[in-house]
């Protein structure tokens, strides 16, 4: 018997119209349910289990440096890494102990399934076609990037430098650090991860993303700013005596002078000279919950949004400056205040985009096998934060805090440059002081943003100022 050949079409399209559904629910889960934890999981097998049989994507530098790559063993392909200084930033990719920094967040742009390519993701998945590895290009630059290692000059701490215009990262060292090739080589893996999670000074922390502490008197950039957009005159004098208690219910608690001052200061002044009593009398003026919201409009007490995982810091226990000794202590760094050197040199990113808060990032670009652009990385910024006028005058502030006679921050002069900084010592409950620096150049047009801090180091302005300095000349070229 003959089947009509109507029968047979219709028997076609439905088994066609089958595959179609099969296909189409499985590109549904795996692209809109599955997708994000399978990417975003470091030992995602599918991610991992490349290391082993075929190379994985480079990760380069902002001038095509290669920062890691993939070398044929007889054991199969290992990642190779050129930069230690980097060690945080570009991570590890291990079989055995998966996957940080870049080579974790952009795992599926390095063997070859970037979300960016879709069709490639699909050939891979459903024709079993192994797709060419990507590469990840980083905003880092190898000259500023070894100015801030060798600056930092192996004390702990960290130094992070951004381009403000756009957020990306162009400079990151976090001491003390680790040789991430140890953990990759399967005949050193298990010691080296074993001695680097033991370390009691956890080189395995980015000190710079994901170090918090308290930021001392580079605080006061958020102080003035808040001061500013409540009406503060930064040209009215305010009387100075050391030591400063608002009324007799402090007690023994007083706000201490850096120079001892009996005088009176304007706002240039006290940036000039670091006086802790001129910004805790504004603070108080203002308020506590005025105070609070300029912190949290610059992004305190938040995780700045990064394409790496960043630490989330505090305005307080309790998120409120709620009692008026805390205010006062909040107002120059100090109370309960942690922040990261990279929400430090966003906060100052901001004055140097005129009040628009930067979102930084590492990474610039995702490229294809053939090294064109899959995707760019730039995502913006996280809006206005404070008006252009207030970041002027918290810039000409920071200036004078470099330039003047006299001032605090003299340590991050350079030649022919108009810089804008800030120093900062801040008080540590578990020991010596940390040292900070904060600043841009050139003041006029800032093409650089760095933060600085060193641990356990009593002077901000002698230590942490020339580091800064030391980055922003290698950024431009001096």
């Amino acid at each position: 018997m003959i089947t009509p050949i109507g029968a047979n079409v219709r028997r076609v399209t439905l088994l066609l119209a089958l595959a179609f559904l099969v296909t189409s629910i499985g590109v549904g889960y795996w692209s809109l349910v599955a997708a994000d934890d399978l990417s975003s999981d470091p030992y995602n097998p599918r991610l991992l289990a490349t290391l082993h049989d075929r190379p994985r994507g480079r990760i380069v530098a902002a001038d095509g440096t290669v920062l890691a790559s993939s070398v044929k063993t007889p054991d199969g392909y290992r990642r190779h890494y050129t930069d230690p200084s980097l060690a945080q930033v570009v991570g590890y990719a291990s079989f055995k102990y998966g996957a940080t920094g870049i080579e974790g967040a952009y795992a599926e742009a390095l063997v070859g399934r970037d979300p960016a390519d879709p069709i490639g993701q699909w050939r891979q998945r459903y024709l079993q076609q192994q797709p060419e590895p990507g590469s990840v290009q980083l905003g880092i630059l190898p000259a500023v990037q070894r100015a801030a290692a060798a600056a930092l000059a192996g004390r702990r701490g960290a130094v992070i430098a951004l381009d403000p215009r756009t957020g990306a990262v162009i400079a990151s060292v976090s001491f003390p650090g680790y040789d991430p090739n140890l953990i990759v080589d399967p005949g050193q893996q298990d010691v080296a991860w074993q001695q680097v999670n033991a370390a009691t000074d956890h080189p395995l922390i980015d000190r710079a993303r994901e170090g918090l502490y308290p930021p001392g008197s580079t605080f006061k950039l958020v102080t003035a700013s808040a001061g500013l957009e409540s009406g503060w005159d930064p040209r009215a004098q305010v009387r100075v005596d050391d030591p400063f208690r608002a009324d007799p219910s402090w007690g023994s608690y007083a706000v201490r002078s850096p120079s001892q001052a009996h005088g009176n200061f304007d706002m240039s002044l006290a940036f000039q000279r670091s006086e802790n009593i001129y910004f805790a009398k504004l603070a108080l003026q203002i308020g506590g919950p005025r105070l609070a919201e300029y912190a949290s409009r610059f992004g305190v007490g938040a995780a700045p949004r990064a394409d790496l995982a960043t630490a989330k810091g505090q305005i307080s226990s309790n998120a409120q400056l709620d009692r008026p000794i805390l205010v006062a202590d909040t107002a120059y760094g100090q109370g309960e205040l942690l922040v990261s050197p990279l929400q430090m040199a966003l906060i100052a990113a901001t004055i140097a985009r005129g009040g628009s808060l930067p979102i930084p990032h590492y990474a610039t670009a995702v490229l294809d096998a053939s090294g064109q652009p899959l995707r760019l990385v730039d995502p913006g910024s996280a809006g206005q934060v404070v008006r252009p006028d207030t970041a002027a005058t918290v810039a000409a502030d920071m200036v004078a805090a470099v330039e003047a006679p006299g001032a605090y921050a003299y340590g991050a002069k350079i030649p022919g440059v108009h810089v804008a900084g800030k120093t900062g010592t801040a008080e540590n409950p578990s020991g010596a002081p940390h040292g900070w620096f904060v600043g841009f150049a050139p003041a006029e047009s800032p093409t650089v943003v760095v933060a600085v801090v060193i641990e356990n180091s009593a002077n901000g302005g002698l230590d942490a100022a020339p580091v800064g300095a030391a980055v922003m000349r290698a950024a431009l070229g001096k």
